[in-house]
This record gives C-alpha cells, structure tokens and sequence, in this order.
C-alpha cells in the first residue's frame, strides 16, 4: 500500500465522536495496532502487527487528565506484556521478525524516582534463504526521576551494552493549559558506537483540543558516522488520538521517511 500525501490522515481524524460525559477510572488496557510500510524506491513491501496488555497496581484516576495522559500524570505504577510480528517482502522472499517483552514501570512512593525493568526476546527467519535464528534474549533497566507533576526524565539500558558505547537521555512533559486542553512534549537523545547509527534525535508535541482528542507531529533525525555513510535523514510523522469513550480510543500515525513510509492503526481497550 503507498500512502503519499500526509493530508490523507488528517482527513482521517474526523473521528470525533460525542465521548461519555462522566470519567471513569480504570485497572488494566489492551491495546492492539497494525502498521503498513512502504519502501521507498523499491518493490520492497512490510507489514507490522503488535498488541500489549497492561496491568496497574491501582486503579487510575481519569478526573481532570487527558484520557491518553491519565496514568502517566498519576505515576501509575504497572506490569506489561508485549507482543509484535513484522513481515516483510523483497524481490518476492519473505521473511518474518518475532519479538515479545515483559516488563514493569515503578514510581517509589513518596519520592521522584522511576525504575523500570524487563526481558525483551527476538527471532527472525527467511524461509526462501533457509535462514532461521532462534531466540536471543536479554534484560533491560531503566532509571529516572519526576521532579514535578507531569514530568519524567529517564535513561535506559540494555544488557552487555556498555554505556560509553550506547547511552540515551529520554524526556516527556504533560502541561495542561486552559479548560481540558493540554500540551504533550516528548524528546530523546541516543549516541550509539554500535551499529549503523551514530546520534538519534527525536521529538514530538501532541496537543489535546480537549481530554478526549488529540493531534500531534514529530520527527526522527538519524545521523550516520561509519566507513560506508556519513549521512544524516530526518523522518517526519503525525498522528492523533481520539477516545470515543472513556474506555475505547483509535489512533492514526502516518511517517514519511527517507527509506520509507509507515501508516499505523491502533487501539485500545480499557477495563
């Protein structure tokens, strides 16, 4: 599928619906969400789907949040389970990545500390090429603090990777404004001496027209410093959010990348 013209999405968001009046708190979500991709200069095709349970220790207070925002803002504390599988089609072989985490995202009580910790696996196979890898593992950390309401400042780490060869700095500020209206800012910064990428900068704002909707756009700029490239691409996004109730919402992303454009679908599902 070649999506080209990033208006398509906008006219996509009249999604707006006459949400629930009254809030309503909630303990666990399921969130569900498919991605087309298209290569760019290339007859090459893939497709992404994910989905993600997620588990509060307490039940999130909706009252005077955007609903999206509700349980970052209250510094919910939650255990997840995330699956995904990406397809993918070059010159008509096929091949198949699988990946899937658990996870859990704490706030110390009575203090601004965040810790994170989890296990993400992957594996991969081309079946025309008889390659097939099974599953490699490996832990991760993560550690920050929430100095104010709405503000968290955090790093994260991966095992066997030292931090003088790949470090990251992440930020996410919700600042509310007049009536239900809120602005969401997001940022981070990764240096890496492993792989391709050398610097990877992204940031992104979603604006909240009230606690049920909102839109937004970013980018990801990538710079390149290895024998082969010393390029850098910046990849630009938008997407939005609608709750048509206080417990169901659907999401549209579209990106329009350098190598390639992505429109994702997603939704959730709150209990």
């Amino acid at each position: 599928m070649k999506i080209k013209l990033l208006p398509a999405v906008m006219a996509a968001v009249g999604f707006v619906s006459a949400p629930l009046a009254l809030a309503a708190n909630y303990q666990a979500e399921v969130s569900a969400a498919y991605e087309d991709i298209d290569y760019a200069g290339s007859n090459a095709e893939g497709k992404f789907i994910g989905i993600e349970g997620k588990y509060y220790f307490a039940p999130v207070n909706t009252a005077n949040h955007p609903l999206a925002e509700a349980a970052f803002i209250e510094k919910s504390s939650n255990v997840y389970v995330q699956l995904g599988t990406e397809e993918y089609k070059i010159g008509g072989q096929k091949g198949d990545i699988y990946g899937r985490a658990i996870g859990v995202d704490f706030y110390v009580p009575n203090s601004i500390f965040f810790l994170g910790a989890g296990v993400a696996e992957v594996k991969s196979k081309a079946p025309a090429s008889g390659q097939s890898y099974d599953w490699d593992s490996a832990w991760f950390v993560k550690a920050g603090v929430a100095p104010i309401d709405g503000l968290l400042i955090w790093s994260e780490f991966t095992e066997d990777v030292d931090v003088k060869d790949e470090w990251n700095i992440n930020g996410k500020y919700v600042m509310p404004l007049s009536g239900e209206q809120a602005l969401n800012l997001e940022a981070s910064y990764e240096k890496s001496k492993l792989g391709w990428a050398d610097d990877t900068i992204t940031m992104a704002a979603d604006y909240y027209i009230d606690r049920n909707l909102s839109l937004g756009a970013g980018f990801v700029n990538t710079s390149y410093n290895s024998s082969v490239n010393t390029s850098a691409d910046t990849d630009y996004f938008i997407r939005a959010r609608n709750f048509f109730t206080d417990k169901a919402s659907l999401e549209l992303t579209y990106m329009d990348g350098e190598y390639e454009n992505r429109f994702l679908v997603g939704g959730t599902i709150r209990f």
